[in-house]
């Protein structure tokens, strides 16, 4: 018995990973400006108001690591 496939392509240029991908990319320029605006604040002296933008960007990145296919572990037990 043959089966039929149904192939779904990707155009040229688009990200493989959709809209998960577009949301990490969304994810990462945000960490990006919060670490930006905190290098100038650190720069003017400002380091405890730097160092809450820092944490808000490194949230920003562990957001978008998140993002996309998640993969579950089974863990067999051995015997």
């Amino acid at each position: 018995m043959v089966t039929a496939l149904q192939v779904k392509t990707i155009p040229p240029g688009t990200n493989a990973m959709g809209a998960a991908g577009a949301d990490r990319q969304r994810l990462l320029d945000q960490a990006n400006e919060w670490h930006e605006k905190a290098r100038r604040l650190a720069a003017n002296g400002e380091v405890v108001e730097a160092g809450a933008l820092i944490l808000k960007g490194l949230d920003f990145e562990r957001r978008a690591r998140a993002r996309g296919p998640q993969v579950l572990g089974v863990i067999k037990r051995r015997v």
